[in-house]
């Protein structure tokens, strides 16, 4: 036997082992949050049920592969649609936060302008790596006040994204879907499928906040506060499903090359239909004794093979790649190969889509409220790469964009979000 062969089997046995351990300790994870909410909500039932259905095919023999992968492909997509949501939310809450203290006295911020920006500087250069520190300039950029033309605005966007010509033209495109999304210019589709997050949606987008009373004020900040909930709580749902899914993924793909211990693996099987009679009986039917028993068996498995599945694939066919993919960090990575194009950017592609981009936006402003369009534009500019030559350039911009804000309540609100990134 050849050592490629050799180093395929091993790896083969450590994910059916690691996946099949995990799978059982996360499905009675998932059995026990099932019970421990007041009702069983619809994200539950919903996949739950299908994918019941594919874990009983796969304990009986059956072949399930095309039906899983459809059930993964429609979770992904709702991620996807909660993404769109989530970058929604952000733009109001943004809004909402400048706009509180005309409605709720506050004390104002301890600093000025001045101080404050000096003070963020030092936490900037407290931190060691260039990175950590782009990505704190970018945060503390997102929660500055707004009050450029569009025109300046457009300016700002075009110059801040010629820095990405030369690179791939695939990864600029990636980066400009995510940049489309997270300004709302292209959300993601069949969001109006999520009900309930778009009803909260619909409340924050009709809303006039130029002539805003108190009652409209409570209803967004009410709407907002739900939305938040309700979207961790369905994002938590799906993440754990998809977690699921990929690991009986791994299981469909290796079961008939996988190398096991008849008695390990009567463990997980037994253990795995213990749980899935539980979660269908809709009633607490597993005791703690007997959970701890399943759990208990479950012990050491995953850490016994981890450095072996985390060294990654030894080989580039199919079932080794898919492999690969299902058990990386990221629950909602494409398993399919995409055929990649390494041709790079150049200035006119790069001006010909920042000005592509700029027109969508100006379309999008059109119907929007100006304190709406400004929490766009602040989005965007937080997603973009920084342009500073040194800290002192930083610190004029914080006050000079401070100072220009003659809304006194939004500036100090501006100012208290400010404070908070010297604390993270």
């Amino acid at each position: 036997m050849s050592l490629e062969i050799r180093k395929r089997r091993k790896y083969i046995w450590a994910a059916y082992r690691y996946s099949f351990s995990r799978l059982v300790l996360n499905y009675y994870l998932y059995y026990e949050s099932m019970w421990d909410a007041a009702d069983i909500p619809a994200e539950r039932t919903r996949e739950g049920e299908e994918f019941e259905e594919l874990l009983e095919s796969f304990l009986k023999g059956k072949n399930a592969m095309e039906d899983l992968d459809r059930l993964r492909t429609k979770v992904i997509g709702r991620i996807q649609a909660l993404t769109g949501f989530s970058d929604c939310f952000q733009v109001y809450e943004y809004v909402l936060n400048r706009m509180e203290r005309r409605f709720i006295p506050m004390e104002d911020s301890r600093y000025t302008p001045e101080e404050l920006g000096e003070a963020l500087i030092e936490a900037i250069a407290a931190l060691k790596h260039p990175a950590d520190q782009n990505e704190k300039i970018r945060s503390i950029v997102g929660q500055l006040p707004i009050r450029f033309t569009r025109q300046k605005f457009y300016a700002m966007v075009s110059e801040k994204l010629s820095l990405y010509a030369g690179l791939k033209k695939s990864d600029v495109e990636n980066f400009l879907g995510m940049l489309k999304a997270s300004a709302m210019v292209r959300l993601p589709d069949h969001m109006e499928e999520e009900k309930e997050l778009y009803r909260y949606l619909s409340v924050l987008r009709d809303e006039g906040y130029q002539n805003m009373d108190l009652d409209g004020f409570r209803r967004c900040v009410n709407a907002l506060s739900a939305a938040t909930a309700a979207l961790n709580h369905t994002v938590d749902c799906l993440t754990m499903m998809a977690d699921l899914i990929n690991d009986l993924y791994v299981l469909f793909l290796t079961e008939r090359e996988a190398m096991v211990d008849v008695t390990e693996d009567q463990y997980f099987r037994n253990g795995v239909s213990r749980i899935l009679q539980a979660v269908r009986s809709r009633d607490k039917g597993l005791s703690e004794d007997e959970g701890d028993q399943i759990l208990t068996r479950m012990e050491g498995i995953q850490e016994s093979v981890e450095d072996l599945v985390m060294a990654g694939s030894p080989g580039e066919d199919e079932t080794l790649k898919k492999l690969a993919k299902l058990l990386s960090a990221s629950s909602f990575m494409d398993l399919e190969d995409k055929e990649d194009s390494f041709e790079l950017t150049d200035k006119a592609w790069m001006e010909k889509k920042a000005r592509e981009f700029c027109q969508e936006l100006d379309e999008m402003f059109g119907g929007m409220e100006k304190a709406v369009v400004r929490g766009v534009m602040a989005k965007v500019l937080s997603e973009l790469p920084v342009m500073f030559q040194d800290g002192m350039e930083v610190q004029r911009y914080i006050i000079s964009s401070l100072e220009s804000c003659s809304d006194h309540g939004e500036r100090q609100a501006s100012m208290e979000l400010l404070e908070q990134e010297l604390m993270d």
